[in-house]
């Protein structure tokens, strides 16, 4: 939780919650599963402005307009912690507290660490989707805490002490950012810039609104909202940006390796020959989370800052790629044919040493098929392999990169493999297991493809996963 006021606002959101119930009755009706509950409690659910009666009866003041209504399911996900620590102190053998909406991410991983399913997740635009994944995702935590026979409260120990151990690896060193290939504005309030941009401290990580597409290393130029409005830092994304189901925005990330440059005003780029043309510039800076900034954007961004005396060696540059790998990549079969297999063979791999679409009984009768499993074993369903790899045609928007991390996961898990990868048309990402545990945020090694024409990448790579290692 932030400051006082942040606080305040969040009990008083949590009690609108209980009254808003209340008053409409959205209780669990008996013999009611619980699946059926939710769903109608999210599709009649409102905030409304209540009152209370002289008898103390709480009444919806017809007068007043709703600062939820109801089916407003994007605005519902912004308050899903309230939401899901109501519907714990009411059904706790149902539902879960969610209490760190903004670091999905940390979920993300616990789930992973505790061996847990995590469900199918909803498209960007499928806002009631989210909820329903909360609901799904209490199912499955409960299942977990039924066969571990853990209480409610031991549950939310085991969750929430087991999440402040992970946010707390957020203050370990930063381990190698990939190259930069995308640069994206961002925006920061006041409270922000006097509490965080102004004067971070050394290795300072803060988790930020972005595009859905951005990139672990991208480069992140943050505009500070009135009464400062200027870009006034440059930073790093140090993870992928993460869809973020319980929140009101789409993605986060977490910015690190700020540079505080001189203020760039908006009236100086108004004034400025090039920047009085970019549209965002035009708006005012006007919803600019997200919003995609140029190679060109960025070199003239420097030349106003040289202007100012500002040395730019010290800023992160985009990344310059041996155009040596400029293949037409169409589709998932292009990426195996084109640029996953030919890397196989500089690996010192032969195409008897990998199987491709290996079928793998998951269940009673469902058949998983990883893309390349690598020397399997085992007399029923080869059982055992030590790498497994997935290749998709784009995974760009972070909904794609977590159901690929998932799918291939799970195979990995399948076949007892210590190192999985999956790998798009843009880069190949690597993990490991350390610990028992693969760390999703955390890759053993990520690239593009055209780094791989240099020899010490190329060289790491092969100590990864090249075949005379893969086979020890």
């Amino acid at each position: 939780m932030g400051d006082i006021s942040e606080k305040e606002d969040f009990i008083n959101t949590l009690f609108s919650v209980y009254e808003n119930v209340s008053v409409s009755q959205l209780s669990l009706k008996e013999n009611e599963k619980i699946n059926s509950f939710f769903e109608r409690f999210i599709d009649n659910f409102e905030i409304s402005v209540i009152e209370e009666n002289e008898s103390g009866e709480l009444f919806k003041v017809l007068s007043e307009k709703p600062f939820i209504k109801q089916k407003d399911y994007k605005s519902l996900c912004s308050i899903t912690t309230e939401i899901s620590l109501f519907l714990y102190f009411q059904y706790p053998e149902s539902f879960l507290p969610i209490l760190f909406s903004e670091r999905f991410d940390k979920l993300m991983n616990l789930l992973d660490v505790l061996n847990i399913e995590f469900p199918q997740l909803p498209t960007t635009i499928d806002k009631r989707g989210r909820l329903i994944l909360y609901n799904n995702l209490c199912e499955n935590i409960i299942n977990f805490a039924k066969t571990n026979e853990l209480t409610p409260a031991e549950t939310c120990a085991c969750i929430y002490d087991f999440a402040k151990m992970l946010l707390a690896e957020d203050l370990e060193n930063i381990s190698d950012l990939p190259e930069p290939t995308n640069i994206w504005l961002t925006g920061g309030s006041k409270y922000d810039y006097e509490t965080f941009l102004k004067n971070p401290s050394e290795n300072a990580q803060s988790v930020w609104t972005c595009n859905e597409k951005t990139k672990r290393g991208d480069i992140i130029v943050m505009y500070v909202l009135s009464p400062y409005s200027c870009i006034q830092s440059i930073w790093r994304a140090n993870i992928d940006g993460v869809f973020t189901p319980f929140n009101y925005y789409n993605s986060r990330t977490t910015v690190t390796n700020g540079v505080i440059i001189p203020k760039i005003t908006i009236n100086e780029l108004r004034n400025d020959e090039y920047f009085k043309n970019l549209p965002i510039v035009r708006k005012n800076f006007q919803g600019v989370n997200g919003v995609k900034f140029s190679a060109k954007d960025y070199m003239e961004l420097q030349r106003i800052l040289i202007s100012k005396g500002f040395n730019t060696s010290c800023l992160p540059q985009l990344y310059k790629p041996n155009l040596e790998i400029e293949l037409n990549i169409k589709n998932e079969k292009d990426v195996e044919e084109f640029l996953l297999i030919p890397l196989l063979s500089k690996l010192g791999y032969s195409e008897n040493d990998w199987t491709r679409q290996l079928s793998q009984k998951a269940g009673r009768k469902e058949k998983a098929i990883p893309d390349f499993v690598f020397f399997p074993k085992g007399e029923i369903h080869f059982q055992n392999a030590p790498l497994v790899i997935e290749a998709k045609y784009d995974m760009s928007s972070s909904v794609e990169r977590m159901k690929s991390y998932n799918q291939a996961l799970s195979y990995a898990r399948m076949m007892r493999a210590t190192i999985f990868a999956i790998c798009d048309k843009d880069r190949i990402i690597i993990y490991k297991e350390i610990d028992n545990n693969f760390n999703r945020f955390k890759p053993t090694f990520e690239k593009h493809w055209q780094n791989l024409n240099d020899a010490e990448t190329f060289n790491n790579l092969k100590k990864i996963i090249g075949r005379e290692y893969i086979r020890k």
